[in-house]
């Protein structure tokens, strides 16, 4: 019989610690900057919907390949989402929310707040609200025209229509004076979201025959202007960048909802708020790390900040989908609610959220919100009819707003507020990048009510009687809460 000599047993762990070698290298690899799909003649005329599978399956193979650590965590982190979404929308609202039965009578203002809407680590801001969209834009474009050393720009959707160029130029124009423009924009939401033809446009095609090249000819044509630095921001795992954010010289902050398309300041009912003091400091920190991550050369940042007549204090909140201070805090607030909630948001499909709002009204909280059936996503509109009439059972206010509304807004108690670019979703507050601020009380929560939230919970857009439903809705309704 032959004997075979037996291995080393260091030998057996050879390739063992040339794995682990391996993935410890390749864990903080930098990936290089990627250019926007479209700006190449190889896919100028490609389909957006195959450039789409492309740039998710390429995207989420370096991330596995530069990052495994993280691309792990995900991976984790997205099963663990879906399964606390479907369980609460099982157990929680289908069958919770049938239970509670007649809402009780609202409780009297209470003088004491809640602990958990006590917020801690708070920072003075200097804070303005712009919800006229003219007005915003306007603003963007003084911002853009007077910086003096650097512009940043984080965006989701940036739209081949007049204000897109408008915005494009006035930066080029600002790259062209020495000042150095540094943007990142999300890859895929121009090739999600294609606009429709407008009735006098002289596009006629529909949305599915609009190539790459035609989506994207904004951002190529600023990408090649001279000292434009424009990146890519990677979807891996479809994972997107759903921020909006410009910051000028490190100093000023311009936020909110909207994004750099004609609808976001002419159609959508949305709000933008500036910002300075120390916390635009972070977010420029924040944009530093995102810059470096997608490959871009880094920017020596100041923690110089301007002097400021404080009317706020606050601090900021982000979504990433690994991280989730957005929705801790939302749903800390919302448990906290003694008084009263008016909350604002076009997509209302988080089933944490729905449940969390009908057992504060079970609590004696006047609980109001507003969005719409109205929107530009039909699917969200079938699913907001099935979640009014939940809400309207549970003693829930509803307010239905006649037209497509984009503000991400609360207001608890009159000592708590929200706004950023984060939706009241399960994508926002699971999947996607997101950004905001929440408040402690001062008199932005005074201004955001006058500016806001009263005129917006106009009495004429109050719903009293539930919507006539069908199954196209509750099927809807059911897929958003577990997959939007």
């Amino acid at each position: 019989m032959t004997m075979h000599p037996r291995r080393p047993f260091l030998g057996g762990l050879v390739r063992p610690f040339w794995l682990l070698a391996v993935v410890l290298y390749t864990s903080g690899c930098q990936t290089p900057p990627t250019p926007p799909a479209g700006c190449t003649s190889r896919t100028a005329d490609a389909n957006r919907f195959r450039i789409l599978a492309r740039q998710a399956l390429c995207d989420s193979g370096e991330e596995v390949a530069h990052h495994p650590l993280r691309a792990g965590r995900t991976v984790l982190a997205d099963q663990a989402a879906w399964i606390s979404s479907a369980s609460r929308g099982i157990f929680c609202k289908r069958l919770g929310m049938r239970l509670h039965g007649t809402p009780p009578p609202l409780s009297g203002c209470s003088d004491t707040l809640d602990p958990a809407l006590i917020e801690t680590d708070l920072q003075p801001a200097s804070v303005h609200l712009y919800r006229n969209g003219p007005e915003a834009l306007a603003l963007l474009e003084h911002l853009i025209d007077s910086a003096q050393s650097r512009i940043d720009v984080l965006i989701f959707t940036w739209e081949n229509d007049s204000v897109g160029w408008n915005v494009a130029r006035r930066l080029a124009a600002a790259a062209a004076s020495n000042r150095r423009v540094r943007l990142l924009v999300d890859g895929s939401a121009n090739l999600i979201f294609a606009p429709a033809p407008r009735p006098n446009s002289p596009l006629k095609q529909s949305d599915d025959q609009k190539t790459v090249g035609e989506l994207n000819r904004v951002l190529c044509w600023l990408r090649r202007q001279p000292n434009v630095e424009l990146i890519r921001n990677r979807s891996p795992f479809a994972h997107f960048d759903h921020r909006k954010l410009v910051l000028i010289d490190g100093q000023t902050a311009w936020a909110g909802g909207r994004n750099f398309t004609d609808s976001a300041f002419y159609e959508r009912h949305d709000i933008t708020y500036t910002l300075q003091g120390p916390l635009v400091t972070q977010w420029q920190e924040m944009f530093e790390k995102s810059w470096r991550l997608q490959g871009g050369n880094p920017a020596c940042i100041s923690s110089q900040t301007l002097p400021i007549v404080a009317n706020a204090a606050g601090r900021l909140v982000a979504n990433s989908p690994t991280h989730h201070s957005l929705r801790k805090s939302l749903y800390r607030a919302l448990d906290g609610a003694r008084h009263s909630i008016l909350l604002e948001n076009p997509y209302l499909t988080d089933n944490g959220v729905i449940t969390k709002l009908a057992r504060a009204r079970r609590r004696g909280v006047d609980t109001r919100i507003l969005f719409t059936i109205q929107s530009q996503t039909e699917s969200i509109d079938h699913a907001n009819k099935v979640t009014a009439n939940r809400l309207l059972a549970a003693g829930v206010r509803v307010y239905l707003y006649p037209g497509r509304i984009h503000t991400k807004t609360a207001l608890i108690d009159g000592c708590w507020a929200y706004m950023g670019s984060g939706n009241f979703d399960l994508l926002s507050l699971y999947r996607n990048h997101e950004l905001g601020i929440v408040f402690g009380p001062g008199p932005i929560i005074q201004d955001l009510e006058q500016t806001l939230f009263i005129p917006d919970f106009n009495p004429e857009y109050e719903l009293h009687a539930p919507l006539p439903l069908t199954a196209e809705d509750y099927a809807y309704e059911l897929l958003a809460g577990m997959f939007f």
